[in-house]
């Protein structure tokens, strides 16, 4: 099955802070934006349904809890649209097959739905719950290991061979000279 994955340029300090945060101004900007907006450009055949399940996530979200397992895929586009807001529009269209074996390590990363990891300390049962999504899933690499990436030859190895990485090379380099310039971290979500 063919996914998408979006990145967004955003340290994971910021994104954490939210959870839990009661931010009823980004609660408000983000309720107000259009359906497509709310939907992340992807047509539904429960549209209005969508729409409502994604704006009670965003709610729980901002107030900590409560997370329910069964509700995971709406936490995920809910926390892709509070990036979409702090951060802007996203690096978007690279399309993957999931667990292809040729994936390079960037993109596993960027989709790895935070395996084994906690970001939101004050909401443990948010990272539990999106962990068990089957529809979609978010990654996170910090600055640091964006530039220990570069720092590697991977800028030498694409102008020597641009189908390095399998194509992917481009959109990769371009993310992670990005997180260089910007100092901040890469967070990609990934939908099915």
């Amino acid at each position: 099955m063919s996914s998408t994955l979006t990145v967004y340029l955003l340290n994971l300090a910021d994104l954490t802070a939210v959870v839990g945060s009661a931010d009823e101004k980004l609660l408000d900007q983000i309720l107000t934006s259009e359906p497509e907006v709310l939907l992340l450009g992807f047509e539904r055949d429960d549209q209005d349904d969508h729409v409502e399940r994604n704006k009670e996530a965003l709610r729980k979200i901002l107030a900590g809890g409560p997370f329910e397992e069964e509700h995971a895929a709406h936490y995920g586009e809910a926390l892709q649209l509070i990036c979409e807001e702090l951060a802007g529009p996203g690096y978007s269209g690279v399309e993957f097959e999931m667990w292809d074996e040729g994936l390079p390590s960037v993109i596993e990363t960027l989709a790895s739905s935070m395996d084994n990891e906690d970001p939101f300390p004050n909401a443990p049962a948010l990272a539990e719950s999106l962990s068990v999504s089957e529809d979609n899933g978010w990654g996170h690499l910090s600055a640091e290991e964006c530039i220990e990436i570069l720092g590697h030859g991977l800028e030498q190895r694409l102008a020597e061979d641009p189908d390095y990485l399998d194509g992917y090379g481009e959109p990769i380099l371009v993310w992670l000279r990005e997180s260089r310039t910007s100092g901040k971290d890469l967070i990609g979500f990934w939908n099915a």
